[in-house]
């Protein structure tokens, strides 16, 4: 098992241990609203992440699909996403989001990032630093009013690629697309390349293509899942204090 789904699964036992707080409570005073919005966000977190966690294999009924060579990809993308699931039914309910901290500004980046810095990310620094290599790679891709051959940073293709223009944009999606644009991908950090996965995957985007090579888009994704993996760890242990 890797890393990541340990430190998922560890995290799966402290959310569960909170279910049982919040459950206990609700039994002893009745369900009021705020104890209802606690104990259904703990339990999706809860579900969501041992999902992620316990998450093998992708089973299809053809043999195109199982066979196929970027099977492994759409695995780690549900458990990117599983992972992301989980820690969304806790920052967006107030009853357990303001337990933590109250967010600058009314986003769903700003929400995230009260649970990002609940603690530092462990290697924060060295996380970011292959992000931004993994990034930064050279890729020629088919894009679109460019010549064939033509190479461009692992960014710069996801935009040209998948991201569509004219889009409103959140302070996350217009850092990436200002990096995309300039090449100043080191100005990047952790929460907002976490999160711009996050618009990336809900979006439908299968982005392996634009890595060059399909080891380098699992080494992204898995990556970007240790982050959060981490965050889920620390938002758990702190709502398990203050519950």
């Amino acid at each position: 098992m890797t890393p990541q789904r340990s430190t998922l699964l560890q995290a799966r036992k402290v959310y569960s241990q909170c279910a049982r707080l919040v459950e206990s409570r609700a039994q002893a005073t009745g369900v009021s609203q705020v104890l209802s919005d606690q104990i259904i966000g703990v339990g999706i977190a809860t579900d969501w992440v041992r999902r992620a966690a316990e998450m093998e294999d992708i089973e299809y009924l053809g043999a195109l699909l199982n066979e196929s060579a970027r099977r492994a990809s759409f695995v780690e993308l549900l458990r990117y996403g599983f992972s992301w699931f989980g820690l969304n039914a806790i920052f967006s309910r107030p009853a357990l989001l303001h337990l933590i901290g109250n967010p600058a500004n009314n986003s769903e980046y700003d929400a995230f990032l009260v649970l990002y810095n609940v603690r530092p990310v462990p290697n924060a620094s060295v996380l970011e630093a292959q992000l931004h290599k993994l990034l930064s790679a050279q890729t020629s891709p088919r894009l679109p009013n460019v010549p064939s051959g033509t190479t461009v940073s692992t960014l710069h293709a996801i935009y040209a690629k998948y991201i569509p223009a004219g889009k409103v944009e959140g302070r996350a999606a217009k850092a990436l697309r200002s990096a995309a644009t300039s090449g100043n991908i080191s100005a990047l950090n952790l929460p907002t390349l976490i999160y711009g996965f996050r618009n990336w995957f809900v979006h439908g985007n299968a982005l392996d293509g634009s890595f060059g090579t399909r080891p380098g888009f699992l080494d992204y994704v898995g990556i970007l899942q240790q982050g959060l993996a981490d965050v889920h760890l620390s938002t758990a242990i702190e709502l398990q204090k203050r519950l």
